[in-house]
């Protein structure tokens, strides 16, 4: 008799032969968020700390959710590919998460020039095997042509396992009237169709419509246009193409509920998580709040101890990682999170908890965990 772990895609009975978690195909994600009209959040997660919230959330509210990593934090958090997938898995086992879905989304699979294709190919072998079921090919940086033979190499082996493939166009956080410029209507139908036509049919497309990454700093505010964003996912609906949003952190949960009716499905919380962890001030968006100078604020009730997050300002200043690269720290400060006594991870797991339900409760995607296994 099939059972529901018998559901879990094949790379991931094959990591993963003893566990009943319902890591799932991040595809049957996105096509139960499309057919409900919601939108699945997904997490980037640079340490262990948050992890307990979100997965506390979701399992509380049915809501499924993408653990997500890009390829640029695996070079500055303490994470392989394998150690992330098998420190998800191990949190749901722990926490007895046996119902609500969730996948592992390997984000911005960056290739700057055509000469990386071979390396990103190899890593992308690496998160297949190590249990990953969603994928984001990012060749953005590139000239559009070069962007298309990158992308339709790299989908291959995505595209032959069945698994969730997300595919970008127009480099996130580039501006407007720049060589990079907004993504344009008729550029994302160009790219959809082209990659079409060569048998890669992705399920989303990241596109640059104002976010960026990391903190809004100074006067700079968050600025995602959402009828650029509806006229380019009008544009790919003949291919039944979704969008999604990167850079969510500091947008208000009142935008965010918006997203879903201009074709977003899936978004993307990074740096909130980050900001939890480390109790900055925030605003009420889960913006950093920092003074003049770009330094962050501390609230001694939040996040790890005041006393640590004195020694990473320190590191943060003799290393030259101030401003948004403190992100930097995740590595070097891995092993002093991971000890942190019981009363400070705590009050982070809460932290995140509340932020994570109030997240699902905007993108509505509360009780979706059923739609999600029926589309398997």
């Amino acid at each position: 008799m099939s059972t529901r772990a018998d559901k879990r895609p094949e790379n991931v009975r094959k990591r993963f032969p003893n566990s009943i978690v319902p890591l799932l195909n991040g595809k049957a994600l996105v096509a139960a968020a499309r057919k409900k009209t919601a939108m699945i959040m997904a997490t980037n997660i640079r340490c262990r700390l948050p992890v307990e919230g979100i997965v506390l959330a979701s399992m509380a509210t049915k809501a499924p959710v993408l653990y997500e990593i890009a390829k640029s934090e695996l070079s500055y958090t303490e994470f392989t590919p394998y150690t992330f997938a098998a420190f998800i898995v191990e949190e749901n086992e722990r926490l007895g998460n046996t119902e609500v879905p969730f996948g592992i989304h390997a984000d911005h699979l960056t290739v700057k020039k055509s000469e990386e294709v071979n390396t990103v190919a190899d890593l992308i072998a690496q998160e297949m095997e190590a249990g990953y079921t969603s994928f984001a090919i990012d060749a953005s940086h590139m000239e559009n042509e070069k962007n298309l033979e990158a992308t339709a190499a790299l989908a291959r082996p995505i595209i032959e396992a069945g698994l969730n493939l997300e595919v970008e166009l127009g480099e996130i956080g580039a501006k407007s009237g720049s060589a990079e410029g907004f993504t344009q209507p008729e550029e994302a139908k160009w790219f959809i169709e082209a990659l079409d036509k060569k048998g890669i049919h992705p399920n989303l497309l990241a596109i640059n419509n104002g976010s960026i990454h990391g903190t809004y700093f100074g006067t700079s505010q968050e600025g995602i246009q959402l009828e650029l964003t509806r006229a380019i996912w009008e544009a790919i609906q003949p291919w039944s193409v979704d969008i999604a949003q990167h850079g969510i952190t500091g947008t208000s949960l009142d935008k965010i509920s918006s997203f879903i009716q201009y074709g977003i499905r899936k978004g993307n919380v990074g740096t909130l998580w980050q900001n939890i962890s480390l109790g900055v001030a925030m605003n009420q968006n889960g913006n950093a709040i920092t003074t003049e100078n770009k330094e962050y604020i501390k609230r001694p009730y939040r996040g790890i101890p005041d006393e640590l997050w004195d020694e990473i300002m320190k590191w943060a200043v003799d290393t030259k990682n101030t401003g948004g690269n403190i992100k930097n720290a995740n590595k070097p400060f891995s092993a002093r999170f991971n000890a942190l006594p019981p009363r400070y991870k705590q009050r982070i797991t809460e932290h995140a908890r509340e932020e994570a339900v109030r997240l699902f409760e905007a993108t509505r995607s509360i009780g979706l965990a059923d739609e999600v296994w029926s589309r398997l």
